[in-house]
């Protein structure tokens, strides 16, 4: 059952060769059709995030991504279902929904099993939503590595960024005094978050110090560039120190490197409900049309953004106008 026409035309975000944004084109089909038990999404909004120009630049990576020309683009995604594959039964057209799909999230139309796929609460966003697949993920799964608790003194590296900012208000709401590296230009955000601002850079670990002088329990790290070597000169055990960003350093150092891969459609439920009821906040950076995905990976691979950079198609959200 599909509640649009056969004929129908819609976009997709392509890339043919390797190389930096401008590899990325905009390319006309046919709407694609479900199969038995599969259903077709009307996408609304597409998350950015590193890991995509990564992979459309061709350069290696620690992950197996299988990468094949030519290709798709984009991971996270939300929109509203518009068809229907043969046996399914738990979903409707019109329903809100959100999840992640290697390759094929930037594009007007995709088609995904839907065990794959998360309803969007009531309170959030289609916006929000379609940022939040690989940062939720990944915050959830950090935090839940080293268990943070009310007891711990944690400090959270690129505190201002998706993951980071997501990340940092987990442990907040599980009751640990956090502290947060970003830029000054987001130490205001991050204080009225709960978070305590920390400058990158250079008297970075004197300024823990003088912040924490009793020490801290635990590091996440979420960016990378020294934080697993700051966290052991702090004298942080290995144990307590995870690294979503820094393949080098756990490579060097027994510490942790659980992210987003060990944490599923559970985990992406529970953190939309957090988002829906207010008690966290994902900021939205910038937003562009689908034929400016080229801008926002220029703007995602220049750094400092805040949040989440989101691609959207132009689609009404049913709940929000």
């Amino acid at each position: 059952m599909l509640s649009v026409p056969a004929d129908a035309s819609s976009r997709r975000v392509m890339f043919h060769r390797f190389g930096g944004p401008e590899v990325l084109e905009i390319e006309h089909r046919r709407v694609p059709r479900p199969a038995s038990g599969e259903v077709l999404v009307r996408v609304a909004a597409a998350g950015v995030n590193p890991v995509d120009w990564k992979l459309f630049s061709g350069e290696p990576l620690h992950d197996p991504y299988e990468r094949h020309l030519p290709s798709g683009n984009g991971y996270d995604f939300s929109g509203v279902i518009e068809g229907l594959g043969d046996g399914v039964t738990d979903w409707a057209i019109g329903d809100r929904v959100f999840g992640g799909l290697r390759f094929h999230a930037q594009a007007d139309h995709l088609v995904i099993d839907p065990a794959q796929l998360v309803r969007v609460p009531d309170g959030l966003p289609l916006l929000v939503a379609g940022a939040l697949n690989v940062v939720g993920r990944t915050a959830m799964a950090s935090v839940e590595s080293q268990r943070i608790t009310a007891d711990d003194v944690v400090l959270v590296s690129g505190a201002a960024g998706g993951v980071g900012i997501l990340t940092a208000q987990l442990c907040v709401l599980r009751g640990a005094r956090v502290f947060g590296t970003a830029s000054p230009h987001n130490h205001a955000l991050l204080q009225g978050l709960g978070i305590h601002p920390l400058a990158y850079g250079d008297g970075l670990a004197d300024a823990v110090r003088a912040a924490a002088p009793d020490g801290l329990t635990a590091v996440l790290d979420t960016v990378g560039h020294g934080t697993v070597e700051l966290a052991l000169s702090l004298g942080v055990p290995t144990d307590r120190i995870n690294t979503v960003a820094d393949y080098d350093a756990r490579a060097r150092h027994p510490v942790r490197g659980v992210g987003g891969a060990s944490a599923g459609v559970r985990e992406l439920a529970a953190i939309a409900e957090l988002l829906a009821d207010g008690r966290i906040e994902l900021p939205i950076d910038s937003v562009h049309p689908l034929e400016d995905a080229r801008v926002a990976y220029e703007r995602s691979i220049a750094g400092h953004s805040t949040g989440k950079i989101v691609i959207v198609t132009g689609v009404t959200d049913p709940l929000r106008g």
